[in-house]
Formats: C-alpha cells, sequence, structure tokens
C-alpha cells in the first residue's frame, strides 16, 4: 500500500491510499465467494454456481460486490494507513474519492482533522506579565460589618408612615400611558426597600409617608430609558432593626467569636484571603491570554464545534428559551479561546512532565479530612468514586502546571485600593 498525506490547513489533512491488486486479490476472492454461496440460482440449489449461471451471476453482482468490498477495504486499509503514519483523526473523515473494479488497485481519498502540531512560545527565557495587586482598604472592615449587621437585622412593622430606608410589602399593577391596568401585569407582595435601586431619587419621594392600604401611582425609572408606571397597593410598612455592634453580636456570628475584635480580626483575614485567591485566579488567566496568543495556529474546527453544542446544551438546562442561534455565534470566540488552550496546556503537560500519582491524590484527601467538618467516612466515600477521584487528580495537575509556568513568569505588579473595585460596583 502506498500513502500520500497533504496538509490543508493547521488541523486538516487528506489521506491518498493507493492498494495494490496483489493484496487485494484473496480478500475479493473470499467476499465473491461468501456472496456466491448464499445465491440460489434460477432452477438449481444454493450456492451451486456454474458456467452460464456463474456468468450470469457476475453480470448481475459483480459492481454490488465491488462497492461492498471497496468499502469494507477502505476501512481495513484506513486504519492501517493511520497506523503507519501515526495519525490521531479527531472527528469523522470524509471520503472525496473511492475507486475500485476487480483486478484492479484499490484508490481512496479521506479528509479528517487532527490536534494540530503546535510550537510554543519560548517561555522558558522568561516571559512578562503585567498584574494589578489590591490591597486592603481602611474602610473594608467596617463594609464587611455593616453586611453582617443587614443579614442579622429584625424588621418591625410600622405604622406610622414610610421612611428612606423603610421596607415596603405592596401590590404593583402596571398601568399604560392613561393609567389604565394592564391586564396580566400585576405582581402580588413585592418586597422594596425605599431609597435603594429603582426606589431612589422621585420615585422613592412618591412613596415617603405610605401607610398600610394606602395607594400611590408611581413612574419607576430603570436606567437606560427604561421606565413603567405603576399603582401601588401597600399591604405592610417595616422597619429595619440593625443589631449593635458589640461583643454579643461577635457571638451571634459565630459562637467561637468572644469580642468584636476577634470577630474584627477574622474578617480582615478573610478580605485578604479572599484578596489572593482572587489574585492567583487572574494570574493564571494571564498566564493563559499570554499562550493563547503567543502559540499562532488554528483551532480545529470539529472541537469548536463540539465545544459550542456542549456549552449550549449545558445553558439550555438553566433557560429553554435561549436565542441558540444568536448563543452560537456569540460562543465561537470563547469556544475558539478554550480549545486553542486544551491542546497548548497537553503540550505543556508533555513538555514540563508535570504528573498525578496515587500518593499525591491520597495526600489530598487526607488534607480535605484534616482541614474539613466533615466526617472523614463522607469524604472517603466521595472520593471512592472514581469520577471524583479523577476530578481532584486533574485539579491537582492544573496546580502543578500553573506552579510550573510561575517559574518563568516575570510579574510586575501595580497596587491599587480595593476601595476602587466598590466604586466599579
Amino acid at each position: 500500500m502506498k500513502t500520500k498525506i497533504k496538509n490543508i490547513n493547521d488541523f486538516t489533512k487528506e489521506l491518498t491510499c493507493i492498494v495494490p491488486w496483489e493484496e487485494l486479490e484473496d480478500l475479493f476472492k473470499e467476499e465473491f465467494n461468501k456472496v456466491k454461496s448464499n445465491h440460489t440460482p434460477k432452477g438449481g440449489r444454493k450456492g451451486k454456481v456454474f458456467g452460464r449461471d456463474l456468468e450470469l451471476f457476475k453480470k448481475n453482482y459483480s459492481t454490488a460486490i465491488e462497492a461492498t468490498f471497496a468499502e469494507k477495504s477502505l476501512n481495513q486499509f484506513y486504519h492501517k494507513a493511520l497506523q503507519e503514519e501515526n495519525l490521531n483523526p479527531i472527528d469523522q473523515a470524509k471520503v472525496s474519492k473511492l475507486d475500485f473494479s476487480e483486478g484492479k488497485e484499490l484508490t481512496f481519498t479521506l479528509t479528517f482533522e487532527v490536534i494540530p502540531d503546535i510550537k510554543l512560545p519560548n517561555y522558558e527565557k522568561k516571559f512578562k506579565v503585567k498584574m494589578v495587586k489590591y490591597v486592603q482598604a481602611d474602610d473594608d472592615v467596617n463594609h464587611a460589618l455593616e453586611e453582617l449587621r443587614q443579614q442579622h437585622s429584625n424588621l418591625k412593622t410600622i405604622d406610622d408612615g414610610a421612611k428612606s430606608g423603610n421596607f415596603i410589602n405592596a401590590d404593583f399593577q402596571e398601568l399604560d400611558e392613561s393609567d389604565i391596568p394592564i391586564i396580566g401585569k400585576k405582581l402580588d407582595k413585592q418586597y422594596i426597600k425605599l431609597g435603594v435601586g429603582a426606589f431612589s431619587g422621585s420615585s422613592e419621594k412618591d412613596l415617603l409617608g405610605v401607610k398600610p392600604e394606602d395607594k400611590r401611582k408611581v413612574t419607576i425609572n430603570y436606567g437606560e430609558g427604561k421606565t413603567s408606571r405603576y399603582e401601588i397597593s401597600i399591604n405592610k410598612v417595616e422597619e429595619q432593626i440593625l443589631p449593635d455592634l458589640d461583643d454579643g453580636f461577635a457571638s451571634t456570628v459565630s459562637p467561637d467569636l468572644k469580642t468584636l475584635d476577634d470577630l474584627k480580626a477574622q474578617i480582615k483575614d478573610n478580605i485578604q484571603k479572599s484578596i489572593d485567591d482572587d489574585y492567583e485566579k487572574r494570574k493564571r488567566e494571564s498566564f493563559i491570554t499570554h499562550f493563547v496568543q503567543k502559540t499562532k495556529f488554528k483551532a480545529p474546527e470539529s472541537m469548536v464545534n463540539r465545544y459550542v453544542e456542549k456549552f449550549i446544551e449545558e445553558e439550555q438546562k438553566k433557560n429553554k428559551d435561549l436565542d441558540v442561534d444568536k448563543l452560537k455565534e456569540d460562543s465561537k470566540e470563547m469556544a475558539d479561546f478554550n480549545v486553542k488552550w486544551y491542546i497548548i496546556k497537553d503540550r505543556l503537560i508533555t513538555k514540563s512532565k508535570v504528573s498525578v500519582n496515587n500518593d499525591d491524590i491520597d495526600n489530598e484527601i487526607k488534607k480535605v479530612i484534616d482541614e474539613s467538618n466533615e466526617e472523614q467516612g463522607k469524604i472517603e466515600e466521595f472520593f471512592s468514586n472514581p469520577s471524583n477521584r479523577e476530578s481532584l487528580s486533574s485539579n491537582l495537575l492544573n496546580e502543578k502546571l500553573f506552579t510550573y509556568i510561575n517559574e518563568y513568569a516575570i510579574i510586575s505588579n501595580s497596587e491599587k485600593s480595593t476601595e476602587e473595585l466598590r466604586k466599579q460596583k
């Protein structure tokens, strides 16, 4: 058998094979005799095909036998050619040419995609990454304390009129331009807070002083030019009672905390951990972006299409009313990026020789047990599931790979206060 490989692009190959009759003759005779053995000539017996009957059999069935044999042989010699050429297709091969007849060579041409042979950027000579490192602002702990107060607050019903910051439970009937109720556009028992979001500014002013059973017609401004008019029927007005910031509040948040200072120290540590985790996440994203941008190749179309299909399938589980065509178009760029990183990551793992063994996995499970409040038996049972153990192995491999990449990164940090993050929100 002779083979010829043609590169169509980074990921598409065209394979042409020529198999001489000498390699096919015995196989073809076997196929021919198999069909003949099941044939019953007119007035004769099954499989007894001689003389004139054989001539008629060849005339009537040779073309069909040749076609069937060609398809079977194509698969056989295609896989043989893949082994000889060390090729691993990632999609279904497309046949563009298939030719065979008894006594002649078999020729076929197939087109298929493979993982492209990429050239990684010369990262071992170091590469630069610019990062923003956030530093805790003085008010971070106070903001966190205020959020905890909100979470541990109580509501008290009031009858002397709503004030800014009060909660209102009301029924909202949407009105048309003539202030006529729109059928089917009523929302019952909705909770709002005066002075927050759409219920600030003029919307808040129109509702200040309302009491249970009052009705007000209010135009709500949602921003970006979007407004709606409602008749609001007040069911209940409530005042939020916030707890005092003292040692008792600290123990309410967590029985392990004895003083307010203990709570503040814990909050400070949690904020710093969150900042550090975010920094590591963004740093890894920067590493990935660097490699994807610096490694020049095209992602295989079949892999990109499969990624998009899987992504849409997952999104449809969350929302069945998705515009699939729009989502498919919008997700192609993301899919292309992620497929490229998948290929690059695999090549980096091979080059770096990072790996994970059973001891690594067992040590990580022990670490989880030591740091968790869950019972040891439950954790061990969870990781006895092969898929969960494989997921842990994959995470550990990623950790090792990014540790390896980090050795070659020159990171330039510029510091910013977390107060700037709050302003962005």
